[in-house]
């Protein structure tokens, strides 16, 4: 007679069927991939074992004494006497009641009647009855929760994690393996025929895949196996790491080898890698891929908070799709029910599939109550579409729909469109849209890429109506478009057709928007900027030679008589070459270019103005020439006085010298070229216009200087620049037929950027008029104090100036994000007109954020920026986002246009966990 330890281990010697139970039983019914099924198995001790021959002990008990004091494991011991009640010894049997054939047992020196394994055995073979299936469901879901890591930190948002099982994954070092798999417990027994079991503290391990259970028993003829007494699995996957981090808790799992049927009952999981946990029923494997449970529950939330979940009839999951069908599920807010889906198809991962996705509801003052259910249709690999009813109480309903393509050879795209019949708040008419974008990248081709882009609507008004939120920029001009693009290191080049749908609109001052007014089109225009590579020159490796072309034919239908038609076609080149020469105390760069521009009218517009063809054709050259200079002057130290001597400062003076001879371009036509307002970087250009209709003839000198402090840690906290141009000959090309500006001077210009402390950022810009007046102003102060709290102000001063085509704007903006605690915050953005004395735009509203859901409420004032002096409508919209179902949310992302710095702080309260 051997003696061992009393821990057993599963090795390869006979027979087969204990193995393929265990591996499907324990493993297949999770979701646990393992490899191939073991040859052959049998149960042993740890070390010393009695190989018995078939010819003389086949037939014979063969007893292992596992009683010896010095190596018995006394907890599991203890655990096993607890488990001996009155009750389950009033159902124990002798080992004749279990098997005809001699068994296999641990501690045969005991009789039948007092055999601890024998007892163990039967005591788990009764099974643990509970009082109702809400007793199962608390108990199932309390043990999972002691895999719940509370953080030590109160204030966070979510209270702790999920983890893998602290004692999985640690069978002890003596066990021996087959083929990847360990198993060990206290107790084993194998009746040689057909019944075999393990009980107290059962482990099996493969590939960091562990079941723990406290009793497995085997049928080694038919390969049925059952797995009881709170049954715990885990994938061994840790949060981000491949793979869901599965664990879970079971009642019992059972396994037919007959049907490749396996149940699990009362089952509670949970995923490391999302947060999530849930509990079922019961679970089946139908297939391979198939699974389905019953009475189902699934929320994001922590176990110590569960305000939401999801309860289901029935989910079914195909593993090989990607998908899960939810039937007669609700959405429960604590226990409140309030939403019911009769039939839900989602992902349990990253594939696409077919199905229902979270419906958006809102409140405006012109659409009533507005329910939008979108489905979506994954109808390829490469392509898909979604459809989207909405409902107002207020309006017809309207159908929206957008299909999205990816082609191997030809790009990507969208067409989407959405149709409202009759109207009811617009005089009963049918309300319409469509738009469609396409980009392409070529394959064969480095660098070239083309677009396309189409927008109709039905009406002016229809962005505004619905897009209540404003995330769309809104014209009275869509453009329509397609071209080509170009770049490399010496050439970027863009080439396109363009036009415009014009719709009725009004001016700030409220009169009607006429032709003359509206943009040509490009039918089409070519943009090419070049420098040519210095191994084409064979010069001076200084010597810089650039160029600029842009040559369009632009049309302008001229149907209310505002004007006359001026279309036709322009051609503007310039050639430049620029010597710039660099030393360590400053900089100077003489340039030199030629421009040459060509317009000419096209046939309407010479018969609309009676010209001939000859009158209607310009052809212009000047000649251009600039010296840009400047020094640095550096010094050590801080400029404020009492401060440590940290960092450096470095003052820069510089002067430009410009000379255009004038060229008298009073008839040519305007097609695109504006005047710049006055600012430091326009003041150190070539010219102030902005197009290429116009050559200016500009002679003046123009000082500047720029001083930048550099702290010790490498942030600029002081960069300034002032700037006045001296007119050296006053100005006489303007773009309506006279002088635009008059003067010696264009008066000074400046900007800078201020960080006077971490959280502080102080931007300014403006202009001085000749008599050194404010012309013009903008200001933006951000002050974060935190990562979370963000408060924005901006003021923007202009005053009208006819020389520039300047318009008077006098406007205010503030914004403000500001935590209440780790999950509240009021969020708030306001845009108001002091010179009409009107709120352009305004929105407050309040946010709250667990690791449960996101839940966002507030409300919008905002007039129509086409029609200012309209009334001002008044949107309130909700937001819920189920963590885990859904994010994102269209008050993120008019945030994001409208506050400075909002992403940063989005992301911040997103991570604060």
């Amino acid at each position: 007679m051997n003696h061992a330890h009393s821990k057993l281990n599963f090795i390869n010697t006979t027979p087969t069927y204990l193995s393929v139970a265990v591996r499907h039983v324990l493993f297949g019914v999770m979701l646990l991939p393992l490899t191939s099924p073991l040859a052959n198995a049998e149960l042993i001790m740890d070390t010393q074992y009695t190989a018995l021959s078939e010819s003389d002990e086949m037939s014979k008990t063969t007893a292992i004494d596992a009683t010896k004091t010095d190596t018995i494991d006394t907890a599991a011991s203890l655990e096993t006497q607890a488990l001996l009640t009155d009750d389950s010894m009033s159902n124990i049997t002798t080992s004749d009641d279990l098997s005809t054939d001699t068994p296999s047992v641990i501690n045969a020196k005991h009789t039948p009647d007092d055999d601890p394994a024998k007892q163990t055995r039967q005591a788990l073979t009764k099974p643990a009855v509970a009082t109702d299936k809400q007793t199962a469901k608390q108990q199932s879901l309390a043990k999972l929760a002691q895999n719940y890591q509370i953080k030590p930190n109160v204030h966070a948002r979510c209270q702790g994690v999920w983890t893998q099982p602290k004692n999985a994954n640690q069978i002890g070092n003596n066990a021996q393996s087959f083929a990847g798999i360990k198993a060990e417990a206290d107790y084993g027994y194998w009746d040689a025929h057909e019944y075999a079991e393990l009980a107290g503290n059962v482990i099996i391990e493969q590939n960091g895949q562990t079941v723990m259970a406290d009793k497995a028993t085997f049928n080694t003829r038919t390969g049925e196996a059952m797995v009881q007494g709170e049954v715990q699995f885990s994938d061994g996957m840790n949060a981000g790491e491949n793979g869901i981090g599965l664990i879970g808790v079971a009642q019992s799992i059972s396994y037919g080898n007959q049907n490749g049927l396996a149940t699990a009952q009362d089952v509670a999981f949970a995923s490391t890698a999302i947060n999530a946990h849930g509990y079922a029923g019961s679970m089946q494997k139908v297939s391979d891929t198939h699974y389905q449970m019953d009475e189902v529950m699934f929320t994001t939330c922590p176990p110590t908070e569960r305000k939401w979940h999801l309860d289901a009839q029935r989910i079914d999951i195909d593993s090989q799709t990607g998908r899960a069908i939810a039937k007669n599920s609700t959405l429960r807010i604590k226990d409140v029910p309030v939403l019911y889906l009769p039939y839900f198809n989602f992902p349990i991962d990253s594939r696409r599939s077919s199905g229902f996705l979270l419906p958006s509801v809102g409140f405006g003052s012109s659409d009533g109550l507005e329910v939008s259910t979108p489905y979506y249709f994954n109808l390829a690999p490469n392509y898909d579409a979604t459809i989207t009813p909405t409902i107002f109480t207020n309006r017809n309903p309207m159908i929206s729909g957008e299909f999205r393509y990816l082609t191997k050879n030809f790009g990507a795209g969208s067409l989407s469109g959405s149709y409202l019949p009759s109207d009811r708040k617009y005089n009963n008419q049918d309300r319409s849209r469509l738009r469609y974008e396409h980009q392409w990248q070529a394959k064969n081709i480095k660098n070239l890429t083309g677009y396309a882009q189409y927008q109709y609507v039905s009406d002016a008004d229809y962005l505004g109506d619905f897009d209540s939120l404003g995330l769309e920029n809104r014209s009275l001009n869509l453009p329509r478009r397609i071209g080509l693009n170009y770049h490399n290191d010496h050439v970027a080049a863009d080439f396109r057709f363009e036009t415009f749908q014009r719709l009725d609109g009004t001016k700030s001052d409220g009169s009607l928007i006429t032709d003359k007014d509206r943009p040509y089109a490009r039918l089409p225009q070519l943009s090419i900027n070049y420098r040519l590579p210095k191994s084409w020159l064979g010069l001076n490796s200084k010597l810089q030679i650039t160029g600029v072309h842009n040559s369009a034919y632009f049309k302008k239908s001229i149907k209310d008589a505002s004007e006359p038609e001026k279309s036709g076609g322009r051609m503007y080149n310039q050639l430049s070459a620029s010597y710039p020469m660099l030393r360590p105390w400053g900089y100077i760069t003489p340039k030199l270019s030629l421009t040459h521009l060509y317009a000419s009218y096209d046939e309407d517009s010479l018969n609309d103005q009676n010209l001939n063809k000859k009158d209607g054709s310009y052809s212009i050259f000047a000649p251009q020439f600039s010296v840009d200079a400047g020094l640095f002057f550096e010094k050590a130290g801080s400029p404020l006085k009492g401060k440590q001597s940290g960092g450096y400062q470095v003052l820069s003076p510089r002067l430009k010298y410009t000379y255009t001879p004038y060229k008298d371009q009073s008839r040519l036509p305007n097609f695109e070229t504006i005047v710049s307002n006055i600012s430091y970087d326009q003041l150190l250009s070539d010219s102030w216009f902005l197009g290429y209709d116009r050559i200016q003839d500009l002679h003046a000198i123009t000082p500047a200087i720029n001083y930048r402090y550099i702290d010790e840690q490498g942030r600029t906290r002081f960069d300034g620049s002032i700037a006045e141009q001296i007119l050296l000959d006053e100005l006489r090309v303007g773009i309506n037929h006279s002088e635009s500006f008059s003067g010696r001077s264009s008066g000074t210009a400046w900007q800078a950027s201020i960080q006077p402390k971490e959280s502080l950022w102080i931007d300014t810009a403006g202009a001085l008029t000749t008599n050194y007046d404010i012309s013009a102003i903008t200001a933006q102060i951000r002050y974060q104090p935190d990562e979370q709290r963000l408060f924005n102000i901006g003021v923007i001063e202009r005053k009208e100036n006819k020389a520039t085509n300047q318009q008077a704007l006098s406007a205010y903006t503030a914004s403000a994000i500001l935590p209440i605690s780790s999950r509240w915050r009021l969020v708030g953005q306001a845009q108001y007109d002091h010179k009409h004395e009107r709120l352009l735009d305004s929105l407050i509203g309040v946010n709250y954020e667990d690791c449960c859901y996101g839940l966002s409420v507030y409300a919008r004032r905002y007039r129509d920026g086409l029609n200012p002096h309209t009334n001002a409508d008044t949107a309130i919209m909700a937001e819920l986002r189920l963590n885990g179902i859904s994010n994102g949310g269209r008050l993120n992302r008019l945030l994001s246009d409208k506050v400075m710095g909002y992403d940063s702080v989005q992301n911040a309260w997103q991570k604060a966990y």
